[in-house]
């Protein structure tokens, strides 16, 4: 830096020590920015594990669930099965959050955290039509009871019971026992 009196410029030569820092050669730097360059670059890799991994595994809960289905089991544990999917992924992808002395978790490694994120949305995606089928292959085969009970009744002649006043009579008859009851009672 030269000023207006000074001709020649002043060197100051110092030296800064840390000893928390190490120092770091040439190769092991441009290592170091080849593997950041090469991890920045895996994002779309790491999207495209998240969902091959996703609909693997939702065609191994599709077609457990599909057994089921075959082999006559109906109900809640059907969707169980189709669930147990989503809860394990979750529970592996909330693994890689850290929360260090404060409330707001860190992520330890962003590619697998989004992995399991991708993998997490298509296991439920798959479990929730699932449960959605399901619930329709309920609700038909309710429906369907009903109809083919009243197709046999057609069929074979058995006629509908006739209305009838029985349970006004029977009420009418209660209020009017406990009348004399009360009036037999006084004398």
């Amino acid at each position: 830096m030269l000023t207006n009196n000074q001709k020649t410029p002043i060197y100051f030569d110092a030296e800064i020590v840390d000893f928390g820092i190490q120092p770091v050669d040439g190769e092991q730097y441009d290592s170091e920015q080849v593997q950041q360059a090469i991890s920045e670059t895996d994002s779309s890799i790491t999207i495209i594990q998240g969902i091959a991994q996703g609909a693997f595994l939702a065609g191994l809960q599709i077609t457990s669930t599909q057994y089921l289905y075959l082999a006559g089991s109906v109900g809640l544990f059907p969707a169980v099965i189709a669930g147990l999917p989503v809860g394990a992924s979750l529970a592996a992808t909330l693994c890689y959050l850290r929360f260090h002395n404060s409330i707001i978790p860190q992520i330890s490694d962003r590619q697998k955290f989004g992995i399991g994120v991708i993998r997490s949305a298509t296991l439920a995606a798959s479990s929730w039509k699932l449960t959605g089928d399901a619930q329709d292959m309920d609700t038909i085969a309710r429906n369907s009871f009903f109809t083919v009970t009243e197709q046999v009744k057609v069929y074979e002649g058995i006629e509908k019971p006739k209305e009838t006043n029985y349970g006004l009579i029977l009420g009418l008859a209660a209020v009017v026992s406990i009348f004399l009851s009360f009036y037999w009672r006084k004398k």
